[in-house]
């Protein structure tokens, strides 16, 4: 109904579900998406059905920007890497086939979400509301912006209410048995008792002793560790912007800018109406005619609106809609609103595609321009802003001019901008000074180009009002540094080999000797201690790889159960369980176990049936690499 979209949100866990299902479709495809676009390549074919290579670079775009807020600077980082570029796109493109799996079982099954459904998840997007409430001309701004029309969103918003019922079928059809979710219950909350002998790595380092040849040794076995990565030796310049006070901007300069853009200085008119609806069908010219000589009969426009208006969420409000400007709602809604003069003015019947309507002037707020002595310092920070921006733009060009016209150094544009020349020494891509960490400059001083040629490169923008031009002097490619380069290294490394070696025979001697009895007499010879571990949980503080070996060591019966884990920094220790206690009875947490072992089930089934999905599909994968990552 007319409006419906003004008031409420959906309630309940399974709304907020929904919605879950409803963002991450967003996120994944993007808005825009939606939008019908001409005749394009295509990605994929599921079972027949395309996959544009449109909907891929959406989807791309919008998983590569969640992923930069997500991890920042490492992301960038990363974008240095073809292989993991590459894997994003592959994931994508996999949940896009999975996506269309999804929606064509969904056809065969014949679920379809209801209009009421579709309604209510958009009213409680949080993108639409404003104060917890959604409001109609942010949701109208946001459609336009996004060249979305009310109807495509409907049938995004459809399309993804319908995925999340056939998750809701699989995931809800799912349960646990009372005994296993018991068994569960009871093993959660299982104590173990444990006598522990920490054999510490430095003390076998301090006993161990490595040749020269041993390091040798080592260091020839193990090459990888000692590979120094491709390095440059680099000539840049930084061109930034230069800072322009507000202070010094002309106030001519400030009038005539307020004059050529009053508008944006101007509150247009608003109006506050209320209004009767009756929705579209055999009756409908009847009642609201009636409807309408009520009202000239003197009955109260209010009390009307709440027991005749087919627009129940107005209605309660005595049809009363919130201020709105021209052009933001149905045209003819909107043009009969602005032509009435006076409040308390009454419409004639007017029809909107949502229905009849009898629409009542509440308020008129008129236009208001604000002076411009409200808005001079703004103005002035806007021009100035402009102002290093046009600056910057012009030294931009120059720069990239000059280190094309010089290409064999950046001497004679550094002198005409007034920048410096700096150097490095050889580095590697991640030893760059930090102000050259951006990817796209890392990526043309390790190109083979510029290393070849060993001249000026294009033009790079680090990002805004900043830019670089860079030299490569000289390479080295990657190698494996020398021996005498990383000997004491290599000494290191094999010397916490060799004390690993040591350490780990004497755990096993130790296993051995307290298998057959004491062990008083071995620790004492090495200075070790037995350490007694009581009551220990699974959530105890402990080492997650001591917790994880403990509760994984059969109970002791006839023979002790002894078992040697390595800690977290590299120490040994030998574990003796000497008693495991299990409650039982069920605890008060039992109906949560079951509840979340059947939510752990849901998903497995979920996600077999997506692989059952796949393995009958006839699935054709035509593009995976971008043919323009420039945008990226």
């Amino acid at each position: 109904m007319f409006f419906d979209k003004l008031r409420a949100g959906a309630q309940g866990t399974t709304s907020k579900i929904i919605l879950g299902a409803i963002i991450l479709s967003f996120a994944l495809a993007g808005v825009g998406s939606y939008v019908t676009r001409p005749v394009q390549e295509v990605a994929a074919v599921v079972n027949g059905d395309e996959i544009l290579a449109q909907t891929l670079e959406n989807a791309y775009r919008n998983e590569r920007a969640r992923l930069e807020s997500q991890l920042g600077e490492q992301f960038s980082q990363l974008l240095a890497d073809p292989a993991y570029v590459a894997q994003i796109r592959r994931s994508v493109l996999e949940q896009l086939v999975e996506q269309q799996l999804i929606d064509q079982k969904i056809a065969e099954l014949g679920l379809r979400a209801s209009d009421d459904q579709v309604r209510n998840a958009i009213r409680a997007l949080p993108e639409f509301q404003v104060d917890g409430r959604f409001d109609n001309d942010r949701y109208l701004q946001l459609l336009s912006r996004n060249n979305l029309s009310p109807e495509q969103l409907r049938d995004s918003i459809r399309q993804d209410l319908n995925r999340q019922m056939l998750l809701n079928a699989v995931v809800g059809s799912a349960f646990s048995l009372q005994s296993e979710a018991g068994l569960l219950d009871r093993l959660t909350r299982q104590q173990r008792s444990a006598s522990l002998v920490r054999l510490p790595l430095a003390q076998f380092e301090a006993g161990a002793e490595v040749s020269e040849e041993e390091a040798q040794a080592w260091y020839q076995a193990h090459p990888e560790r000692f590979q120094r990565p491709e390095q440059v030796k680099l000539n840049y310049v930084l061109l930034n912007a230069n800072t322009v006070s507000a202070a010094d901007i002309d106030p001519q300069a400030i009038a005539d800018y307020y004059a050529a853009n009053q508008a944006s200085y101007t509150q247009a008119e608003q109006r506050r109406v209320a209004h009767i609806m009756v929705s579209k069908g055999e009756g409908a010219e009847a009642r609201i005619q009636a409807i309408a000589e009520r009202l000239a009969a003197g009955e109260d426009f209010a009390e009307l609106a709440k027991t005749e208006s087919d627009d129940t969420f107005t209605g309660a409000d005595g049809g009363e809609l919130d201020w709105m400007e021209a052009g933001t709602l149905d045209p003819a809604f909107d043009q009969a609103a602005f032509d009435l003069t006076e409040a308390g003015d009454l419409s004639g019947v007017v029809e909107s595609e949502f229905g009849l309507h009898l629409i009542k002037l509440l308020d008129i707020r008129p236009a208001q321009t604000r002076p411009l002595a409200e808005v001079r310092d703004a103005i002035a920070e806007r021009l100035a802003a402009d102002q290093a921006g046009d600056d910057f733009y012009q030294r931009e060009q120059r720069l990239a001019e000059l280190a094309f016209e010089f290409p064999d150094a950046l001497d004679m544009a550094a002198d005409e901008l007034g920048l410096t020349v700096h150097s490095t020494d050889f580095v590697s891509a991640d030893a760059l000074p930090d102000e050259l960490q951006d990817p796209r400059l890392v990526g043309k001083a390790f190109s083979v180009e510029l290393r070849e040629q060993r001249m000026n490169s294009d033009l790079i923008e680090l990002g805004d009002n900043q830019a670089s031009v860079i030299r490569v002097l000289d390479y080295r490619p990657a190698a494996v540094r020398d021996f005498d380069e990383v000997k004491a290294e290599a000494r290191a490394l094999a010397l916490k080999d060799k004390a690993a070696e040591l350490a780990q025979q004497a755990a096993a001697e130790l296993e051995q000797v307290w298998a057959e009895g004491g062990i008083d007499g071995w620790l004492a010879e090495r200075e070790l201690t037995v350490t007694e571990l009581a009551d220990v949980t699974r959530e105890s503080a402990q080492d997650p790889a001591l917790l994880n070996a403990l509760f994984a060591m059969p109970a002791p019966a006839e023979q002790p159960s002894l078992r040697t884990v390595t800690l977290m920094g590299g120490d040994l220790a030998v574990l003796r369980l000497n008693a495991v206690t299990t409650p039982d009875s069920p605890s008060d947490q039992l109906a949560l176990v079951r509840q979340g072992q059947g939510r752990v089930q849901g998903q497995r089934d979920y996600q077999s049936l997506i692989a059952a999905l796949k393995a009958a599909a006839e699935i054709e994968y035509r593009q995976l690499e971008s043919e323009d990552d420039s945008f990226f």
